[in-house]
């Protein structure tokens, strides 16, 4: 309103001075024509001059001043009376036409009235005194009769203009404030569901919102720059929406990576916002909130005055309030605390001139408060249904990463997951489906027949009555548990029956015609068996299908024949012949199973001690982070991880092997204390590189083996 009141008040100064300097160039004219004395000129200066000066001094006193319109009319009146009484022409009075188009932009009716009365005064006491020295009679009154009734329509015509501009001035504000309720309620939405996020964080938005506008006020902002700064502060943590929800709400202490993803928060709102137009530089609010005055902030280490001063505002209101707020880590501090810290922030992580700003409030206890208030049920509706799209989007997510898009098989992370829990209740047998020499049909056929092929074999698993668990393992491998096929007889006439539907469809479907699928196939043995055994079991007969059998299938389970055995056996000594032939394109180290592993580390330090070399174990330990239950599901993938994780960073003259659920050992050849490190750093980095749910922590020690034994 102040912004208005200024603005309105500057055009009525400034367009009065350019009227005066008109009338005082029109008047220089007539005076070096002779047609005016320079007594007149400096009487009408003075007349005009004055008030002028006057009122200006006063508009840059008091810019806002709602008086000041009066103070113009008045001194404008002045100037007005005196060319009316001392004017040569009736024509004067037209000099009252650019002030009622001034005063219009008011589009106050009664300021019109004033003006009016005080205009049809001047003349009417005009025309009294030309009419008392008989100028003017009633036979020459044609003029007057003009004069009078221009300055009445003229005056009418301001009054009705004033009103018409009221009305649709008043329905400009109304149209405004509703839309800016609106757009608050909607920005409001946003920032609840950005804090539902996070069950600690209820109404953090909202409340660095209102600090960030005590903050700016207390500067000297303009109203309209601090209710722009509330807008741009109640989106500040938007980029939160990019940050799991496992790390938002985490328990214990961010791990490296885990506080990078947290970090990128900033980056991630900043381009939301970046291109939207209804608030300027929305956007600087969320970049550069965790910027910090002495330069050790983030994203860009931005110093001093070079951090945007809406995002120093930001800082302060964002840090209280994360101070005097329960967080997961730990409780709200005490008042006092939260003053301290403030102060101490001064110059190093807080502008200093916005840190005082902020001290003086609480000083003064001058900085809002807030007490838990309903809020409109506008916001409460459009939070929920915009939190249930939110959550409609994850499930579609979730959806997405759970199925393979072509073929919709569970994928293998999650098809792992479904194919444990089932094979742990001890019934059933677990399918290998391998499509023959898919490699070489993908580069003699083109990958749009490779996929026609993989979409026929996962239709013809999933119409057998028998109803299975199907999971796209690779490029070209179904794996399926059938949980109610629990004998080999029942398995074979599967693997027929499959062989049979394949054999139909090829007879329809002349693109299918090179489509060939092996089948190895393990039963379910007993009650919670790892589902990496069976599977085992499965890819041994699934190698025997390959290379020994001509029915395209073969059943691995216990209680088979000796000529199964012997096959298994030759499929184990195969299977390692081609391992050894092909060890040399394996740039990592050796995994090696338990049993092997103590004759090994025989052999290696014997090895060592005989060459004077270094042999360092590393073992490392899986835990939970605090608060974490961890599912022996989650174990086994976190295990998986750390083994990949440690064979991408060893070298091929090192060894590994699982020691136990939660442990892996590492045997290190010939190294020295400074490579042991550099090396335990790449396994950790690399694991947290694959880590995602960052629900444990790994540690490890290390022991020297050179020691006598």
């Amino acid at each position: 309103m102040k912004d208005t009141e200024r603005r309105l008040n500057s055009y009525m100064v400034y367009g009065w001075i350019l009227i005066e300097v008109i009338l005082l160039v029109t008047y220089g004219i007539e005076v070096a024509k002779g047609e005016r004395t320079e007594r007149y000129m400096l009487y009408f200066s003075m007349a005009s001059a004055i008030p002028t000066i006057v009122v200006f001094f006063l508009y840059h006193w008091k810019p806002d001043w709602k008086v000041l319109r009066y103070l113009v009319i008045a001194g404008y009146m002045i100037m007005y009376g005196f060319v009316t009484f001392t004017g040569n022409t009736i024509l004067v009075f037209t000099y009252i036409l650019p002030l009622l188009v001034l005063i219009v932009l008011y589009h106050e009716v009664k300021l019109v009235i004033v003006t009016g009365l005080l205009t049809c005064s001047i003349n009417f006491i005009s025309i009294w005194f030309r009419y008392e020295d008989g100028s003017i009679n009633i036979h020459n009154s044609r003029d007057v009769e003009i004069q009078l009734a221009v300055i009445v329509l003229c005056i009418i015509g301001s009054i009705v203009a004033s009103m018409l501009y009221d009305q649709i001035h008043r329905s400009n504000i109304q149209a405004s404030e509703n839309m800016q309720k609106m757009t608050m309620q909607t920005i409001q939405t946003i920032a609840n569901t950005i804090d539902a996020k996070d069950e600690y964080t209820q109404g953090h938005s909202k409340r660095v919102s209102d600090y960030s506008g005590s903050i700016a006020k207390e500067l000297g902002f303009s109203p309209k720059q601090v209710e722009d700064i509330k807008f741009i502060a109640l989106l500040h943590d938007i980029g939160k929406i990019g940050v799991p929800d496992s790390v938002l709400n985490k328990p214990g202490k961010l791990t490296d990576d885990e506080y990078q993803l947290m970090k990128n928060h900033t980056v991630i709102g900043a381009d939301i916002l970046k291109d939207i137009g209804m608030i300027p530089e929305i956007d600087i609010g969320a970049k550069y909130h965790h910027e910090r005055y002495d330069g050790r902030g983030y994203p860009e280490g931005l110093e001093g005055e070079d951090i945007p001063r809406i995002a120093r505002v930001i800082a302060v209101a964002d840090a209280y309030d994360a101070m005097t707020s329960t967080r997961i880590y730990r409780n709200r501090l005490d008042p006092d605390i939260v003053l301290e810290e403030i102060r101490k922030g001064a110059g190093t992580q807080f502008d200093p001139e916005v840190a005082g700003a902020m001290v003086k409030l609480l000083e003064e206890n001058r900085l809002i408060s807030h007490e838990p208030t309903s809020e409109p049920r506008e916001v409460r509706e459009t939070t929920e249904l915009l939190s249930r799209v939110m959550e409609k989007q994850e499930e579609q997510l979730a959806a997405n990463y759970m199925h393979d898009e072509l073929t919709g098989a569970y994928n293998r992370n999650y098809g792992i997951k479904l194919l444990q829990e089932t094979a742990r209740q001890g019934l059933g047998s677990l399918f290998i489906f391998d499509i023959d020499q898919f490699h070489m049909i993908n580069e003699t056929e083109g990958y749009m027949v490779g996929d026609i092929y993989l979409k026929a074999v996962a239709d013809l698993i999933n119409s057998f009555r028998e109803k299975c668990i199907l999971s796209r393992f690779g490029a070209d491998e179904f794996v399926a548990v059938f949980p109610r096929v629990v004998t080999p007889e029942h398995a074979a006439k599967i693997a027929e029956k499959f062989h049979e539907k394949l054999n139909a469809k090829k007879n329809e479907q002349i693109t299918l015609g090179k489509l060939s699928v092996s089948i190895g196939i393990s039963l379910i043995e007993h009650e919670k068996e790892e589902f990496n055994v069976v599977y085992d079991r499965a890819d041994k007969a699934l190698y025997v299908a390959k290379n020994e059998s001509d029915e395209g299938y073969y059943i691995n389970w216990r209680d088979g024949d000796d000529i199964q055995r012997q096959a298994e056996a030759s499929a184990d000594l195969k299977q390692l012949v081609n391992l050894l032939k092909h060890r040399e394109k394996n740039k990592g180290g050796f995994e090696v199973d338990p049993p092997a592993f103590g004759s090994m580390v025989n052999y290696i330090t014997d090895v060592a001690e005989r060459n004077h070399q270094r042999v360092r174990i590393l073992l490392f330990t899986l835990s939970p982070n605090p608060g974490q239950r961890i599912s022996v599901d989650e174990t086994e993938r976190v295990m998986a991880i750390l083994e990949r994780a440690v064979l991408k960073s060893i070298r091929s003259v090192d060894a590994t092997t699982k020691y136990s659920a939660t442990q892996r050992i590492v045997l290190l050849l010939d190294m020295e204390e400074e490579q042991v490190h550099v090396v335990t750093d790449r396994i950790m980095m690399e694991f947290y590189k694959m880590y995602d749910k960052k629900q444990v922590n790994i540690h490890y020690d290390s022991a020297d083996l050179n020691s006598k034994r």
